[in-house]
C-alpha cells in the first residue's frame, strides 16, 4: 500500500497586512499620529488634537477618482495606505495618488515598532505600489539635504531631484550632491549658465560661498549665486535671504525665487486681465472690469492691486489661476 504523506501549510504567527484606504479621520489612526508626534516629534499631548490631524492628514481636497489607463484603471486622489499586525494598526502611510506618480506625504508609526525600520520598508512599499499600479515616478517629497531626517531618501536609487529654476530633473548622484554638499541653493542650470559665462571670457574668480562680489554688467557670476536668492535692481544684484525676502516688501516677481517666474513673463503666461474676483452678494467679474485695475500699471508694485494680484496668480501658476476665484468679500 503506497503511503501519501499530505504536510499542512504551517499557520503563521501572526498576519502582516497593508491596504490602500481613503483619508478618513478615524480613532485608531489619530491614536497612531498622537503616539508619532509625542515620541518622534516630542509634542506634548495637549498640543495634538483631533481637529488637527483631520486637517494635517485626512480629507484632502483632492477628489478620489478612477483613471482608466487602457489596460487598468488607477485610483487618483488622497489616500492612506495602513499597516496593520494582527488587526493594530502600527504605521500609516499618507499618500497622493497623482496622474503620472505616486506621492509620499507624510509616515507616521507605532513608538512599538521603532526598530523595525518602518521608514524604509513604506518606502519600498510606495515605489512597489506605482509600479504595480502602472504609475511613471515615485515622489518622495522635498529634500533638505542637511537636514539628518531627510537623509535616508539618499539611500533609493536611481534618483532624481528636480532644479528648482528650470524645473528639469537632474540624477542626483551625478552633480547635483556634490554640489548640494558645498552650498545651501543649488541649480544646475544656473551652474550651466555660469560655465557659459566663463567660456566667453568673463573671467570672474569663483570665490566659494562669497558675498557681496560685483557683478558684471546685468548678469550674475559664479559667486553671486551662492547661497541666496538674488533680485534685480538695475545693473546691479542684491543679495536677499529667504528671511530678508520676506520683510523686503518687494514683490516676488521681482526677486529671483524659484518656482515664481519672472515679472516680463507673467502676462505672457497668465491672462491676468481674465482672472475671477468674488465681491460677495454672487457677485463674480473678471479683474479688467476692476475700477483700480489699470490706475497701475507695473505689476512689480506690491503695494497696488494689480501688483498683489499679480504675485498671487503668478504662485499659484497658469493653470490653477484659471480656475480659482479671488474673494474679497471675506474681511480679515
Amino acid at each position: 500500500m503506497a503511503e501519501v504523506n499530505q504536510l499542512k501549510p504551517v499557520e503563521p504567527a501572526h498576519k502582516f497586512e497593508v491596504t490602500l484606504e481613503h483619508d478618513d479621520l478615524t480613532n485608531e489612526k489619530y491614536e497612531l499620529f498622537k503616539n508619532y508626534q509625542i515620541h518622534v516629534h516630542h509634542e506634548s499631548p495637549t498640543e495634538i488634537s483631533s481637529s488637527s490631524f483631520k486637517r494635517f492628514l485626512c480629507s484632502s481636497p483632492l477628489k478620489r477618482v478612477m483613471k482608466d489607463e487602457g489596460h487598468a484603471e488607477q485610483p487618483m486622489g488622497s489616500f492612506h495606505q495602513c499597516y496593520r499586525l494582527d488587526g493594530r494598526l502600527i504605521a500609516m502611510g499618507v499618500l497622493d495618488l497623482l496622474p503620472h506618480s505616486v506621492s509620499g506625504v507624510y509616515f507616521i508609526y507605532h513608538s512599538d515598532f521603532e526598530k523595525w525600520s518602518f521608514g524604509k520598508l513604506s518606502a519600498l512599499r510606495e515605489a512597489a505600489l506605482a509600479f504595480e499600479e502602472g504609475y511613471n515616478n515615485y515622489y518622495m517629497g522635498f529634500y533638505i539635504h542637511n537636514c539628518a531626517k531627510m537623509k535616508y531618501k539618499c539611500d533609493y536609487k536611481p534618483q532624481y531631484v528636480l532644479d528648482p529654476m528650470s524645473y528639469e530633473w537632474y540624477p542626483f548622484e551625478d552633480k547635483m550632491k556634490p554640489l548640494m554638499d558645498r552650498k545651501k541653493f543649488v541649480s544646475l542650470t544656473c551652474e550651466s549658465e555660469d560655465v557659459a559665462i566663463q567660456q566667453s571670457g568673463n573671467n570672474s574668480e569663483d570665490d566659494e560661498g562669497s558675498v557681496g562680489a560685483k557683478p558684471s554688467n546685468s548678469a550674475s557670476s559664479p559667486a553671486e549665486r551662492k547661497d541666496s536668492f538674488i533680485g534685480p535692481d538695475g545693473d546691479t544684484w542684491k543679495y536677499l535671504s529667504p528671511s530678508e525676502a520676506a520683510t523686503s516688501g518687494e514683490s516676488l516677481l521681482s526677486i529671483r525665487m524659484p518656482g515664481i517666474p519672472k515679472a516680463e513673463d507673467v502676462p505672457h503666461e497668465i491672462d491676468l486681465d481674465s482672472l475671477q474676483v468674488h465681491l460677495g452678494s454672487g457677485m463674480t467679474f473678471e479683474t479688467q472690469n476692476l475700477m483700480a485695475w489699470d490706475d497701475e500699471p507695473d505689476i512689480t508694485n506690491s503695494s497696488s492691486l494689480k501688483g498683489i494680484i499679480a504675485e498671487f496668480a503668478a504662485c499659484l501658476g497658469p493653470e490653477i489661476s484659471k480656475m480659482v476665484a479671488i474673494d474679497f468679500s471675506r474681511g480679515g
